[in-house]
């Protein structure tokens, strides 16, 4: 009889262990890879990392539904394809969202015929992820150091039809429950407790209207934000930071959760490491985000 009490408690309490776990009531759970950077110069382990990080992926158990990597994949042609060799060693499938490494104002159709379109919606658990192009939300070729928001310029005006199209499929979409946009350049930059920006006021780091422009379609935070508002979108996974950092930003009644990824190639600030996150999405929509050192990397 005793025997059998306790043998109660313990399935019981360990039924409350696995219940207490993000993993139990997991809709979704995404692993999210960013700038890989295969091929850069300055990133010689690049492609040792990003197999490293493929086995360890490989290695979860259970498997996650999908893997995003959020852009700045590879440094040419070529390179893009030494990616895509490594990734498609994964297990799990994945979807690719462009960086402004690979996508500049005059190579967009190059990167539509390795990977396809540069924007779209996909479902994982009935989830649903927009993925955006954030190099049609501003001219990223031209950013410098030193330059401030006051220097953002519109894109050519070839380009800015893109983004025009781009934004106009944005609007078409239909709002469902917890839908989560994906991009490469954050919405936002993080506004610090303490006071400053991270990672600076530099437009080369957050998407940002064009100042004294009387055009809309150049007010390009504006209109992404008006696009989302629109989706009911609360959520964005990005990168380009090589940081790992979870912060919320605020613009009028506008709130976004942002998930920054880390770099996989090499990381960027005061403590950052390489390595990838894991994204677990509750039943209910909430996210929870860990951060996985790539072992063993530089």
């Amino acid at each position: 009889m005793e025997h059998n009490y306790l043998c109660q408690r313990a399935v019981r309490i360990i039924l409350a262990v696995l219940l207490s776990s993000p993993l139990a009531f997991a809709q979704a759970t995404i692993v999210q890879i960013s700038d890989t950077h295969i091929g850069l110069s300055t990133a010689p382990n690049a492609l040792q990392h990003l197999q490293t990080v493929v086995t360890q992926i490989n290695a979860m158990s259970p498997q996650p539904d999908a893997v995003i990597v959020s852009g700045d994949i590879g440094e040419t042609a070529s390179a893009w394809s030494t990616a895509k060799s490594a990734l498609a060693n994964l297990n799990a499938p994945v979807y690719f969202v462009p960086g402004n490494h690979d996508i500049h104002t005059t190579n967009i159709s190059t990167y539509r015929q390795y990977f396809g379109n540069d924007y779209y919606s996909f479902k994982i658990n009935n989830i649903t992820f927009m993925a955006i192009d954030s190099q049609l939300l501003g001219d990223y070729d031209t950013f410098t150091s030193g330059k401030t928001p006051a220097d953002v310029q519109p894109l050519p005006a070839s380009v800015q039809t893109e983004s025009d199209n781009m934004l106009a499929w944005l609007g078409r979409q239909t709002a469902v429950s917890d839908e989560i946009a994906v991009q490469h350049v954050p919405l936002f930059p993080q506004s610090l407790s303490g006071g400053g920006t991270y990672p600076s006021t530099n437009p080369y780091w957050a998407v940002y209207d064009v100042e004294n422009d009387s055009n809309i379609h150049h007010q390009y935070r504006t209109e992404e934000i008006n696009a989302l508002t629109a989706l009911n979108i609360h959520t964005m996974f990005a990168g380009h930071w090589h940081n790992q950092r979870n912060f919320t930003a605020t613009s009028g009644s506008f709130t976004l959760d942002l998930r920054m990824a880390p770099a996989v190639a090499y990381a960027i600030g005061t403590g950052a490491q390489v390595g990838y996150t894991v994204h677990t999405i509750s039943s209910t929509g909430g996210v929870t985000t860990q951060f996985v050192v790539c072992s063993g990397c530089l």
